[in-house]
């Protein structure tokens, strides 16, 4: 009798090569954790920095969490501890499964992140390298407004460069809308004689070559178009089809992917490039039940 219940017992215990096998596996997950506090770790260090440079502020930061993770990892450990056999070992799976999905949502998250506060880092370093004279003492003049009357050729010639200037911030700093009293305290912005009125001037001089719009009536809010609504959708189409998106596409599955430009489009936009890929016959455009459009690629 006593021998028959150990041999019960033993039977119900967790075979040895699979449990090795998660706790290899329980291993590799805790190294993909430790890799992503330090990916973590690497973008405060850059919010940091840009909330220093006033490039972005404090409420503009996304707090990951990674604790609750921690919390699974001791349940598997526990999982791995016991002796209640073939149902543990799928509950472990269950859990494991779980956590490296989690893992691999906050990676794809943190790097979004971090490469869109990279970008608006190097953005005045970018463009200091496409129009060198932002610096150069000789080229000071360029911070004062030409007389309009007096000096129309000059006030053409500044405006035309600056309007340049202003599109290609936007485009290296991945900025869709732009807000005239945050661009004020930026670099190069910040050492215009009279800010405000000159930033409306090269707002007006982008707006008259099709390349931005008001989105206000008091010109605070300034939507610039460094890429064409058109080219959004073949990117956007792109995206979906390389990454395998066959299933319908809603607009927070957009904003989710961090690592694209695109995600931070505005929805307007957005919802205007959705008519474009039916228009094109590359996707079909669909209202779910909550309002909401989401979209759904044709394969070519």
């Amino acid at each position: 009798m006593i021998k028959m219940e150990r041999q019960r017992e033993e039977s119900s215990e967790i075979p040895k090569e699979v449990k090795v096998k998660a706790e290899k596996e329980l291993k590799e997950l805790r190294n993909e954790l430790a890799r992503l506090r330090q990916l973590k770790k690497e973008k405060e260090q850059l919010e940091t920095e840009a909330t220093q440079k006033q490039i972005i502020k404090q409420e503009e930061i996304k707090t990951t969490e990674l604790d609750y993770i921690e919390d699974e990892f001791d349940k598997l450990e526990e999982i791995l501890s016991s002796k209640l056999g073939e149902i543990d070992n799928k509950l472990y799976q269950q859990h494991a499964d779980q956590i490296e999905a989690d893992l691999q949502s906050l990676e794809q998250e943190i790097i979004g992140e971090k490469g869109l506060i990279e970008k608006k880092l190097t953005a005045y370093d970018n463009l200091l390298d496409a129009y060198p004279w932002l610096e150069e003492e000789r080229k000071k003049f360029m911070y004062t407004m030409p007389n309009k009357s007096k000096n129309k050729n000059d006030y053409v010639s500044w405006k035309t460069e600056w309007a340049k200037v202003l599109f290609d911030y936007a485009r290296f700093a991945v900025l869709h809308i732009i807000y005239t009293r945050e661009l004020i305290s930026h670099k190069p912005f910040l050492n215009f004689t009279k800010r405000e009125q000159y930033i409306i001037e090269i707002a007006e001089e982008l707006i008259s070559q099709n390349q931005a719009k008001w989105l206000s009536k008091k010109k605070d809010k300034l939507r610039v178009y460094w890429k064409t609504l058109d080219v959004w959708s073949d990117e956007i189409y792109n995206w979906a089809y390389e990454n395998g998106k066959i299933e319908p596409i809603m607009i927070y599955e957009l904003r989710e992917a961090k690592q694209e430009d695109f995600s931070s489009l505005p929805l307007e936009d957005l919802e205007e490039i959705f008519k474009i890929l039916a228009k094109n016959r590359k996707a079909k455009v669909m209202k779910l039940e909550n309002g909401q459009m989401a979209f759904k690629i044709k394969l070519e």
